[in-house]
Protein backbone atom coordinates (compact mmCIF):
# COMPACT_ATOMS: atom_id res chain seq x y z
CA UNK A 1 0.00 0.00 0.00
CA UNK A 2 2.78 2.44 0.92
CA UNK A 3 4.69 1.50 -2.22
CA UNK A 4 1.61 2.24 -4.36
CA UNK A 5 1.24 5.70 -2.77
CA UNK A 6 4.92 6.46 -3.35
CA UNK A 7 4.65 5.42 -7.00
CA UNK A 8 1.53 7.57 -7.54
CA UNK A 9 2.97 10.62 -5.75
CA UNK A 10 4.89 11.98 -8.79
CA UNK A 11 1.81 11.48 -10.98
CA UNK A 12 -0.53 13.16 -8.48
CA UNK A 13 1.66 16.26 -8.12
CA UNK A 14 2.21 16.78 -11.82
CA UNK A 15 2.02 20.57 -11.93
CA UNK A 16 3.85 23.33 -10.17
CA UNK A 17 3.65 27.09 -10.07
CA UNK A 18 5.96 29.77 -8.75
CA UNK A 19 4.32 32.63 -6.85
CA UNK A 20 6.23 35.91 -6.90
CA UNK A 21 6.32 38.93 -4.59
CA UNK A 22 7.31 42.51 -5.36
CA UNK A 23 6.85 45.92 -3.81
CA UNK A 24 4.24 48.40 -4.90
CA UNK A 25 6.20 51.58 -5.46
CA UNK A 26 4.79 54.65 -3.77
CA UNK A 27 5.43 57.86 -5.74
CA UNK A 28 9.14 58.65 -6.03
CA UNK A 29 10.36 56.35 -3.25
CA UNK A 30 12.36 53.35 -4.35
CA UNK A 31 10.76 49.96 -3.87
CA UNK A 32 12.04 47.78 -1.05
CA UNK A 33 11.78 44.76 -3.34
CA UNK A 34 12.78 46.27 -6.72
CA UNK A 35 11.79 43.34 -8.96
CA UNK A 36 9.62 40.26 -8.50
CA UNK A 37 11.32 37.51 -6.52
CA UNK A 38 10.06 33.96 -5.91
CA UNK A 39 7.92 33.73 -2.79
CA UNK A 40 6.73 30.13 -2.98
CA UNK A 41 7.00 27.09 -5.21
CA UNK A 42 3.69 25.22 -5.07
CA UNK A 43 3.11 21.73 -6.41
CA UNK A 44 -0.51 20.81 -7.05
CA UNK A 45 -2.92 18.35 -8.57
CA UNK A 46 -5.84 20.22 -10.13
CA UNK A 47 -8.02 17.09 -10.31
CA UNK A 48 -7.75 16.46 -6.57
CA UNK A 49 -7.66 20.16 -5.54
CA UNK A 50 -4.59 19.37 -3.49
CA UNK A 51 -1.49 21.51 -3.21
CA UNK A 52 1.72 21.47 -1.20
CA UNK A 53 4.46 23.98 -0.59
CA UNK A 54 7.73 22.81 -2.15
CA UNK A 55 9.62 25.93 -1.03
CA UNK A 56 8.62 29.10 0.78
CA UNK A 57 10.80 32.15 1.39
CA UNK A 58 8.90 34.99 3.08
CA UNK A 59 10.06 38.54 2.45
CA UNK A 60 12.55 39.78 5.01
CA UNK A 61 12.98 43.18 6.57
CA UNK A 62 10.90 45.37 8.80
CA UNK A 63 7.91 46.38 6.74
CA UNK A 64 5.31 48.76 8.01
CA UNK A 65 1.64 47.96 7.66
CA UNK A 66 1.35 50.75 5.10
CA UNK A 67 3.92 49.07 2.83
CA UNK A 68 2.14 47.14 0.08
CA UNK A 69 3.33 43.99 -1.67
CA UNK A 70 2.11 42.41 -4.90
CA UNK A 71 1.70 38.65 -4.76
CA UNK A 72 0.95 36.73 -7.92
CA UNK A 73 1.97 35.11 -11.15
CA UNK A 74 4.13 36.64 -13.83
CA UNK A 75 3.26 35.50 -17.34
CA UNK A 76 6.55 35.14 -19.24
CA UNK A 77 4.83 35.33 -22.66
CA UNK A 78 2.94 38.59 -22.14
CA UNK A 79 4.79 40.00 -19.15
CA UNK A 80 1.46 40.60 -17.39
CA UNK A 81 1.00 40.30 -13.65
CA UNK A 82 -1.94 38.37 -12.18
CA UNK A 83 -2.47 38.44 -8.45
CA UNK A 84 -3.35 40.61 -5.49
CA UNK A 85 -1.95 43.39 -3.32
CA UNK A 86 -1.57 42.92 0.43
CA UNK A 87 0.10 44.62 3.36
CA UNK A 88 3.66 43.59 4.22
CA UNK A 89 2.43 43.07 7.79
CA UNK A 90 0.70 39.92 6.51
CA UNK A 91 4.06 38.14 6.61
CA UNK A 92 4.64 38.61 10.33
CA UNK A 93 5.14 35.46 12.42
CA UNK A 94 1.79 35.78 14.19
CA UNK A 95 -0.23 35.09 11.04
CA UNK A 96 -1.21 31.89 9.28
CA UNK A 97 -0.81 32.32 5.50
CA UNK A 98 -3.04 30.79 2.83
CA UNK A 99 -2.37 30.73 -0.90
CA UNK A 100 -5.37 30.12 -3.18
CA UNK A 101 -4.39 29.02 -6.68
CA UNK A 102 -7.18 29.37 -9.26
CA UNK A 103 -6.79 26.97 -12.19
CA UNK A 104 -8.70 26.66 -15.46
CA UNK A 105 -10.16 23.52 -17.03
CA UNK A 106 -6.72 22.43 -18.28
CA UNK A 107 -5.17 22.79 -14.82
CA UNK A 108 -3.21 25.94 -15.73
CA UNK A 109 -3.09 28.63 -13.02
CA UNK A 110 -4.66 31.95 -14.00
CA UNK A 111 -4.87 33.81 -10.67
CA UNK A 112 -3.42 33.71 -7.15
CA UNK A 113 -5.18 34.72 -3.97
CA UNK A 114 -3.61 35.25 -0.57
CA UNK A 115 -5.08 35.55 2.89
CA UNK A 116 -4.04 35.52 6.51
CA UNK A 117 -5.62 34.58 9.80
CA UNK A 118 -4.53 34.37 13.41
CA UNK A 119 -2.07 31.53 13.76
CA UNK A 120 -3.45 28.45 15.43
CA UNK A 121 -2.09 24.96 15.80
CA UNK A 122 -2.11 24.33 12.04
CA UNK A 123 0.72 24.79 9.54
CA UNK A 124 2.17 28.22 8.94
CA UNK A 125 1.38 28.13 5.20
CA UNK A 126 -1.63 26.45 3.56
CA UNK A 127 -2.48 25.90 -0.11
CA UNK A 128 -5.93 25.63 -1.67
CA UNK A 129 -6.53 24.82 -5.33
CA UNK A 130 -9.79 26.15 -6.80
CA UNK A 131 -10.94 24.88 -10.18
CA UNK A 132 -12.91 27.17 -12.46
CA UNK A 133 -16.52 26.03 -12.51
CA UNK A 134 -18.93 26.73 -15.32
CA UNK A 135 -21.56 29.36 -14.63
CA UNK A 136 -25.29 28.83 -14.86
CA UNK A 137 -26.67 28.24 -18.33
CA UNK A 138 -30.03 29.48 -19.60
CA UNK A 139 -32.72 27.03 -20.62
CA UNK A 140 -33.29 27.72 -24.28
CA UNK A 141 -35.82 26.26 -26.68
CA UNK A 142 -37.92 24.65 -23.99
CA UNK A 143 -40.60 22.69 -25.87
CA UNK A 144 -44.15 24.05 -25.74
CA UNK A 145 -46.68 21.40 -24.77
CA UNK A 146 -50.09 21.62 -26.47
CA UNK A 147 -53.29 19.91 -25.37
CA UNK A 148 -55.58 17.79 -27.62
CA UNK A 149 -57.25 20.94 -29.01
CA UNK A 150 -53.88 22.36 -30.12
CA UNK A 151 -53.84 25.09 -27.47
CA UNK A 152 -51.33 25.74 -24.73
CA UNK A 153 -52.44 23.85 -21.68
CA UNK A 154 -52.26 26.49 -19.01
CA UNK A 155 -54.40 26.16 -15.94
CA UNK A 156 -55.14 29.35 -14.08
CA UNK A 157 -54.13 29.29 -10.44
CA UNK A 158 -56.90 28.78 -7.90
CA UNK A 159 -58.25 32.11 -6.62
CA UNK A 160 -58.80 32.82 -2.96
CA UNK A 161 -62.22 33.73 -1.49
CA UNK A 162 -61.35 37.45 -1.46
CA UNK A 163 -60.15 37.36 -5.08
CA UNK A 164 -63.40 35.73 -6.18
CA UNK A 165 -65.93 37.76 -4.16
CA UNK A 166 -64.27 41.12 -3.50
CA UNK A 167 -67.01 42.92 -5.39
CA UNK A 168 -69.77 41.33 -3.26
CA UNK A 169 -67.98 42.30 -0.04
CA UNK A 170 -67.49 45.89 -1.30
CA UNK A 171 -71.19 46.12 -2.26
CA UNK A 172 -72.22 44.78 1.16
CA UNK A 173 -70.05 47.40 2.93
CA UNK A 174 -71.45 50.24 0.80
CA UNK A 175 -75.02 49.13 1.55
CA UNK A 176 -74.24 48.99 5.28
CA UNK A 177 -72.74 52.49 5.21
CA UNK A 178 -75.70 53.96 3.31
CA UNK A 179 -78.26 52.19 5.48
CA UNK A 180 -76.44 53.14 8.70
CA UNK A 181 -75.93 56.78 7.60
CA UNK A 182 -79.71 57.45 7.25
CA UNK A 183 -80.49 56.66 10.94
CA UNK A 184 -78.52 59.55 12.37
CA UNK A 185 -81.10 62.07 13.76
Amino acid sequence: MLLAKLLLLPVALASSVTVYVSSVSISDKSAIIPSPIPLAQIEYDADQSVGTIASYTPPTGSYSSSHLLRIGLSDPKTGSWRGIVTSAASFEEQYHKKFVIHVDDKGEPYHVGFGTSVKGSSDEVEVEIVKRSPGPKPVLNKPIVLNAEGKIDSKEPEKSFLQKYWWAIALFLVVQLVAGGGDGK
